[in-house]
């Protein structure tokens, strides 16, 4: 299994959860399940019912997707597969191709009907924030062409796409996003000020790796009319003067007087 599909643990589970399940009567699913192409003719041929879904509601196309079959995938669309049909967590096939990466099949399915901006999993992720995770600068711009909302938020964190993809150190997908108009000074929800689970890698690297002298936060010396974005591209760059002026940073409660403005939260630039 490729190593994109380890982002997002719980995005993965969205499918596989029905081998642990256990499938309902899907025989059609079952079979793509397997990758057994042959099988999945056979049923065809006997017109059977290709949207039948297993325990979990993960249906044939579900599957196929998650495989990377595009043929399979074909075969079932023109059966009559339901492309916009969602499993128990709400993840569509759609969202599985925006995990996997798969332009391919992402193409296959907007062509086919599904809609880019149809909030997917509990918490309104959508399949442009899912793509933009991944990394896939193909998938991204395919999804935007077709209508994809640069600026959709999740409902957890408020979050946008290009705050993933800055958060997995995705510069080419960042680069799209931004051509495609997203903004840049977008905050995310306060609530997500000084949760580390919410700040990407580098950081919170960055932040541990500059020490205190047990200053407060917010009030080290140069630092304090440097914003957060500021901080990080002097570290970036090798200055090592502002580096050492800039010790606000081992603490993360020191981004919440410069990112919380007008009631906003993180911007992009943090997340990366």
């Amino acid at each position: 299994m490729s190593v994109r599909r380890t982002i997002g643990t719980s995005a993965v589970a969205l499918v596989v959860s029905a081998v642990a399940v256990g499938a309902a009567r899907s025989d059609v699913a079952d079979a793509v399940m397997k990758g057994d192409r042959a099988a999945l003719r056979t049923l065809l041929q006997q017109r059977a019912d290709v949207n039948a879904p297993q325990a979990d509601g993960a249906t044939a196309l579900h599957w196929a997707v998650y495989r990377d079959d595009l043929e399979a995938a074909a075969l079932l669309i023109q059966a009559g597969a339901n492309v916009t049909a969602a499993n128990r967590e709400g993840a569509t096939p759609l969202s599985l191709a925006s995990i996997n990466g798969d332009a391919a099949m992402i193409d296959t399915l907007l062509k086919a009907g599904a809609d880019p901006n149809v909030p997917v999993l509990s918490h309104g992720e959508t399949a442009l924030m899912l793509a933009a995770r991944t990394g896939s600068v193909e998938a991204v711009r395919l999804l935007l062409d077709h209508g994809a909302d640069v600026d959709a938020r999740d409902t957890l964190r408020g979050t946008t796409a290009l705050m993933w993809a800055a958060a997995q150190e995705h510069p080419a997908a960042v680069q799209v996003l931004v051509e495609y108009g997203a903004d840049v000074g977008a905050r995310s929800n306060a609530a997500t000020l000084g949760r580390s689970a919410y700040l990407a890698p580098t950081v919170l690297q960055r932040a541990a790796s500059l020490g205190t002298e047990g200053r407060p936060p917010g009030r080290g010396g140069a630092g304090r009319d440097r914003g957060a974005a500021g901080g990080g591209r002097a570290v970036r760059g090798g200055d090592s003067n502002a580096a050492a002026a800039n010790q606000d940073f081992d603490n993360q409660d020191f981004f919440a007087p410069r990112q919380n403005t007008n009631g906003g939260g993180l911007t992009p630039l943090v997340f990366a």
